[in-house]
């Protein structure tokens, strides 16, 4: 999606009360699925996908956790079953002008007859979806409407909702490849995760500048920022005004701060992924002290082989005179690459690394290193 920046008045306003409610509400745990047949584990609340997308990876084998690509062996359901999934799951439609994505998303709303709604009564609006049809043109309600309507509709999925606030039964035709809601627990999970947090940069990336200009921030590995999720407006990330109707669509967003800048990372449009790039200071002292005691373990293992002074050579990988071909071979590995050679000072075993480096054995012991 996007990547590109936000002047300073919007940045001081991108909390617009069209987001005070999913920022400031209380979140509904998500309804726990029964789940009755035997299916690929998946956990709804990570994300919203395609059930086409969620199975990509059957053949590829590729696993990103929350890509909707699929690395498991099980049984697959259908669609029909797999929309299942998200039954009962709370969704938050963000407030856009009347005329956004009007050919390819339809409110409708029956009573003695078929009404259609418009953004401005369903945005800044909490729903729980009561069911999915991801088979939008097989349904009743479809025709109905396409004859009531005489014309198509550029979408491919039925929602059936339930209005929060009024239990009214609202039916939204979409696209199932790029909703416009928001999926609530997904929304908060995320928050949690990052809001109060101070990450760690683990490798070098750019983000959007904050207030933006034309040029993006260069962050450098190991610099601290605070993080912030935010909601955002495609627009909210260029300089330039533009009336394209698609630059109202709402983003997802990370603001990091520290003492010397600030900038903005977009979750879906950024070349980078947010995990690889960012880690929570926490998690970091957590694995370094995870590190720090597998090393330990690993090195107590050649302390209790080779006693406390060659365990922790063969452990650093460090050759010395006078270790035994085992320790050498734990160092440097096997090679098939030896023979025996007679000269004035002796008898000697010689191991050749091809290209890296030569040892020399008299009596069992290294006597000799030679480095290419």
């Amino acid at each position: 999606m996007k990547k590109k920046l936000l002047n300073t008045i919007i940045i001081s306003l991108f909390t617009i009360s069209s987001f005070s409610q999913i920022e400031m509400g209380k979140i509904e745990k998500a309804v726990d699925i029964e789940n009755k047949t035997k299916f690929p584990l998946y956990i709804p609340t990570e994300n919203f996908i395609n059930h086409a997308g969620y199975y990509k990876a059957k053949v590829t084998k590729i696993l990103e956790s929350g890509s909707g690509q699929n690395p498991f062996e099980e049984k697959q359901c259908d669609e029909e079953e797999y929309y299942k999934r998200y039954n009962g799951l709370k969704i938050y439609y963000p407030n856009y002008s009347n005329e956004y994505k009007k050919s390819s998303i339809l409110f409708l709303k029956k009573t003695d007859k078929i009404e259609t709604l418009n953004w401005s009564q369903i945005g800044n609006k909490y729903f729980t979806i009561i069911s999915i049809n991801p088979f939008l043109e097989k349904s009743e309600l479809y025709n109905e409407a396409k004859n009531n309507f005489n014309k198509d509709f550029y979408a491919s999925i039925l929602f059936e909702l339930k209005d929060n606030l009024s239990n009214e039964t609202i039916y939204v035709f979409e696209s199932q490849y790029n909703p416009q809601f928001i999926l609530v627990p997904y929304f908060e999970k995320k928050k949690e995760l990052i809001n109060g947090k101070t990450f760690i940069a683990v490798s070098d990336f750019s983000a959007i500048k904050n207030p933006v200009s034309n040029s993006d921030l260069y962050i450098d590995k190991g610099t601290e920022w605070k993080g912030e999720l935010t909601l955002l407006r495609k627009k909210d990330l260029k300089i330039e005004q533009s009336s394209d109707l698609n630059d109202e669509e709402t983003l997802l967003a990370v603001k990091l701060s520290n003492e010397k800048d600030k900038v903005i990372f977009d979750l879906e449009g950024s070349r980078w992924s947010f995990e690889n790039v960012l880690s929570t200071k926490n998690d970091l002292e957590k694995l370094k002290t995870e590190n720090t005691n597998k090393n330990k373990l690993e090195e107590n293992v050649f302390i209790k082989k080779y006693g406390e002074k060659f365990g922790k050579l063969v452990y650093q990988k460090k050759l010395t005179i006078g270790m035994s071909k085992d320790m050498c071979s734990d160092i440097c590995g096997i090679t098939l690459n030896r023979k025996k050679i007679k000269n004035a000072n002796g008898e000697f075993e010689v191991w050749e690394y091809i290209g890296i480096l030569k040892l020399y054995f008299k009596n069992g012991k290294l006597s000799q290193i030679v480095n290419y």
